[in-house]
């Protein structure tokens, strides 16, 4: 068995290689190594699991949502009591409701701009410890929803402190409850503005959107959509909704609700794809032809694929149910405290009671060339150098394409490199933005 199953060794083939010891994934175990952890400066704790979080720490400095000393301070209070998902859990927690009451404080004394940036580094360091609650003492959903709504009460609050104010949306798509957004504008004036959607993948937040495209389309004369769908953020902690495979779903009624606005160019309403959703939006773009641009960040045609999950994917193919489930409890019996953090993290937003229809619902999200060649609107697909999740898969995208498309890479020279550039948000923004202004002849 592996020493140890990190967020990013499972998805680079940990658990296709424990299968693989079961003779299950025999003939696919290890056929992605896990990466190191990091290198030189950017390596702060020997676990890649905790040292890949608190690089987007690091990384959101740029936005004023996190600030380098704190971040700092914390990693060396984390590492002098010994360094594990429950110590960094309360870490972040601690200064998430440290930096809270300093906005409060400020809040009662006039000091918006004061309150406004120690909501939003509180709602980010809140969002830190989030991450990490199924890896401590109390993993449970009741759990994930007090720290959620202690994160969503920071973030909300720094929301109004803002000129203009971000826009509180409620969206109805179907759902049992509709999807929660804010709308961020450069100003209060109501002629239509080019808009961009911001969709999250399976684990960061609204805070982090914010980071990594809100504040900068704002600064570009953009507005900007960030929201919650099913199997994120308060749909997934609140009210148990998992994610949804037909995420045209979701997406065709926000572009409903934008196109019906004053202050939205209906003919430049892009979108932009982070993680998991890279697969997500690159589906809803094949069916949402309304879209002017598409962005996948990375691209990403398998979700199945990093599981490397080997013969135990055709066990499920072949309806062997019971097979398969006595198969996954051994693998699970072997795993480290780790180990079943990430396999935990990574299966909550399926919302499956088994592997066997956790494993059959995640092959509906994969997406075929004949899909991907149904998108229409010009695409930008990124790649970062070191990409953990889901390698080669920019390129194998970019390739099954049919609409105007341009692949963008990211790579270790400029510090921008792994999964969604945690380090470099501004270059990753510029990138994103300088193609968008371009192909919305802005």
């Amino acid at each position: 068995m592996p020493d140890r199953l990190t967020r990013r060794s499972l998805l680079a083939g940990s658990v296709g290689a424990s299968a693989g010891l079961l003779s299950v994934g025999q003939d696919t175990a290890g056929a992605y190594p896990a990466p190191a952890a990091g290198h030189g400066a950017t390596r702060f704790f020997a676990d890649p699991t905790l040292n890949f979080q608190t690089l987007f720490a690091l990384g959101s400095v740029g936005y004023g949502v996190s600030e380098t000393g704190e971040v700092l301070s914390a990693i060396d209070r984390i590492n002098a009591r010994g360094a594990s998902y429950q110590r960094f859990f309360e870490e972040f927690l601690r200064l998430g409701a440290s930096l809270a009451r300093r906005a409060e404080t400020a809040a009662d004394h006039g000091r918006r701009v004061t309150a406004r940036e120690c909501y939003l580094r509180s709602a980010e360091y809140y969002a830190q410890a989030l991450y990490f609650v199924l890896g401590t003492s109390r993993p449970t959903r009741s759990q994930e929803r007090v720290v959620y709504r202690l994160m969503q009460t920071s973030w909300d609050r720094a929301t109004q402190l803002f000129t203009p104010r971000f826009e509180r949306l409620r969206i109805p798509y179907g759902g049992p409850v509709p999807l929660r957004g804010y709308l961020l504008k450069p100003d209060d004036r109501s002629r239509p503005r080019p808009t961009i959607i911001l969709n999250n993948g399976s684990d960061a937040q609204n805070i982090d959107l914010y980071a990594f495209g809100g504040a900068a389309a704002v600064a570009r004369g953009y507005n900007a959509l960030i929201f919650e769908g099913p199997g994120q953020g308060s749909l997934l902690f609140e009210h148990d909704v998992p994610i949804i495979p037909a995420w045209e779903r979701v997406v065709t009624p926000v572009v409903d609700a934008l196109s019906r606005r004053d202050d939205v160019d209906r003919h430049r309403i892009a979108i932009a794809g982070w993680s998991f959703c890279g697969a997500s939006v690159a589906r809803a773009a094949a069916f949402e032809h309304r879209l002017a641009a598409v962005v996948l960040d990375p691209g990403v045609d398998s979700i199945t694929a990093p599981w490397n999950l080997g013969r135990l994917l055709a066990l499920v193919r072949a309806g062997r149910k019971r097979e398969v489930d006595r198969i996954w409890r051994e693998v699970l019996r072997h795993q480290t405290p780790a180990g079943r953090f990430t396999i935990a993290k990574r299966s909550e937003i399926f919302g499956k009671p088994d592997f066997y229809e956790q494993v059959g619902y995640m092959l509906q999200f994969n997406l075929d060339a004949a899909m991907l060649a149904r998108v229409t609107a010009p695409t930008l697909v990124m790649q970062a150098q070191g990409e953990q999740f889901y390698p080669g898969q920019s390129e194998r995208v970019y390739r099954a394409l049919r609409s105007p498309k341009r692949l963008l890479r990211f790579t270790t020279a400029e510090g921008a490199e792994f999964h969604d550039e945690p380090m470099a948000p501004q270059t990753r923004n510029e990138g994103l933005y300088d193609w968008l202004d371009v192909t919305l002849r802005i």
